[in-house]
């Protein structure tokens, strides 16, 4: 009787330390984060996107909204339609102009006509613009670019006395010294807080039909603008200004370009 007691209790014990070690094992697997779990917070998502060349590029969360960390270097559009590359601006044309010589992060230009690939200009937030980006990824528009500033400027780690942003959104390389203090060539090693990545790439001008130089100025296109215009809506920064803002390019200048996550 007593063995039997002691055999009882010693298969109740395996079976207990079975089920605990079975439970505990779940747990830990389930959660466990898979590898494409995206942060939950602002964070850098790594290889979120491929293009149709076979790019691939990182982006960073900020709020409610998930943007490319680096420029858009694609010569294709998301389903396979070559973009020819340009020499000279022109604004009756698809372009992407290739600038040799700088890093690949810096990504291509496009002119508008490639950028948005004649879509009609959009307010809406999200755009619903397309464009050049990869499939699930559009062209921002001039409320989403508003919607990324007004995020940047509510987290205190991202706004230099208050308001400016510029140095939170700029990359650490590439841009020429600057005294003043909320800008991205005043101590640039302290830039980039929020991830942004922008670099100071400059853009295909118009006027010189040629590359500016770079470390000065970076440009974005959106998907807003005039329909009927030569020009239409971007967003920039130079070296020595204080916050990404909203300006006026014309339609045939090649700009560089970032993606927001549908």
């Amino acid at each position: 009787m007593k063995r039997l007691f002691y055999l009882t209790t010693g298969i109740f014990l395996s079976i207990a330390l079975c089920l605990f070690s079975c439970k505990k094992e779940n747990i830990e697997t389930n959660n466990k984060p898979s590898e494409n779990t995206e942060p939950a917070g602002d964070g850098i998502i790594k290889n979120a996107v491929t293009d149709y060349d076979g790019n691939k590029y990182d982006a960073i969360r900020l709020g409610d909204q998930v943007w490319m960390a680096s420029n858009l270097r694609t010569t294709h559009y998301a389903d396979g339609a070559a973009i020819d590359e340009g020499t000279t601006a022109n604004y009756h044309h698809a372009y992407y102009y290739k600038h040799s010589g700088v890093p690949t992060s810096y990504g291509y230009f496009y002119n508008k006509k490639a950028a948005v690939r004649n879509s009609a200009s959009s307010e809406s937030n999200p755009s619903g613009v397309q464009g050049v980006c990869p499939n699930g990824w559009h062209m921002p528009s001039n409320a989403e670019w508003e919607q990324l500033l007004h995020y940047c400027v509510s987290k205190a780690e991202y706004a230099c006395n208050g308001s400016k942003t510029g140095k939170a959104m700029a990359s650490v390389e590439g841009w020429n010294a600057s005294t003043y203090e909320c800008s991205p060539g005043y101590e640039p090693s302290s830039n980039n807080a929020s991830g942004f990545n922008a670099t100071p790439t400059g853009y295909f001008s118009d006027v010189e039909n040629n590359f500016t130089p770079l470390g000065i100025i970076c440009n974005f296109w959106g998907a807003t603008g005039c329909d009927y215009c030569t020009y239409a809506y971007s967003y920039g920064m130079t070296y020595n200004g204080e916050s990404l803002a909203r300006t006026q390019r014309e339609n045939n200048e090649g700009l560089s370009v970032r993606c927001v996550k549908d």
